[in-house]
This record gives C-alpha cells, structure tokens and sequence, in this order.
C-alpha cells in the first residue's frame, strides 16, 4: 500500500467518525459541553456550600448528607446534557469530588467567620488547601463517605 492510498483511507476514517459524531446523539459540541460544565459546577457549588452549612449546623457528619449530594450533582448533569455516558460518569464524579471540597471549605469558613475572622487574615489558598488535606487525610469515616459517594456519582451518571 502507497503512501496515497493510507492518507486516503485515513481521511476516509476521519469523515467517516465525524458523520457519525455528528449524527449520534452521544457526543457533544463544544458549546453544549461548556453548558453542562457550567451548570454542574454552579450545582456542585451550592450543593458543596449546602453540604457545609447542614453539617455545622446540626454537627453530624452522614452518609446521607454525601450521597444526595452526589446525585444531585450526577442527575444535573445527566438532565442537562440528556446523555448517559462514561463521559458523563467521569464529569459527575469530578464535580462531586469538588462538591465535597466546597462542603469542607464551608465547614472550614464558618467558625472563622463567627469568630470574627474575614478572608484578610486566612488566604482562600489556605482555605482550599486545608479542606483538601481534611477530606483526604482527616476523617476515615468522612473519607470513606467521600469515596462511596463517588462512585454513586459514577454509576448514576452512566
């Protein structure tokens, strides 16, 4: 085979997968994928700062709390985007994971901010930093949590 015949038939397969993405109803253009991003994030924000403020405020830490966050953050995504994908499973579990970073760092802000203690004196880095190193590393519980919540995320998403 000629060079010219396997950059034919290379540019054949190139036309060819983008009919089908074009015509397949599971790939996603570029402004519908900055949609669901922007969405799931907005989603995995106010769930993470929603996940905070309940667990302060009543000062119990529960699975459940974890896991409808997870699928509220999984079920914005898929309804938005209206795919059922791995695509949609990593995106989900990717925005869960920072919906529960949020959630600590909420957890983290609030008796800094009833004491009295505003952003001049701790940085947000520390904030984010902090709360990275206590998902991870703080509770076992709370990590094992994290992680159960992950994978419904993924598995809901797909």
């Amino acid at each position: 085979m000629s060079f010219q015949d396997k950059y034919k038939e290379y540019k054949e397969r190139q036309e060819a997968k983008k009919y089908f993405r074009s015509n397949n109803d599971q790939f996603l253009d570029n402004a519908q994928w900055s949609k669901v991003i922007a969405i799931g994030l907005l989603t995995a924000i106010g769930a993470g700062v929603v996940l905070g403020i309940v667990i302060h405020s009543l000062h119990i830490t529960s699975s459940l709390f974890y896991v409808i966050c997870a699928i509220v953050v999984s079920s914005a995504i898929t309804k938005i985007s209206q795919i059922h994908s791995s695509q949609m499973a990593i995106l989900s579990v990717i925005l869960t994971a920072f919906c529960y970073v949020v959630g600590e760092m909420t957890m983290i802000y609030l008796p800094l901010h009833e004491m009295g203690i505003s952003f001049q004196f701790v940085s947000f880095i520390d904030i984010f930093s902090m709360s990275v190193r206590s998902l991870i590393v703080g509770d076992l519980f709370t990590t094992i949590v994290a992680l159960i919540g992950l994978f419904i995320a993924y598995a809901s998403a797909k």
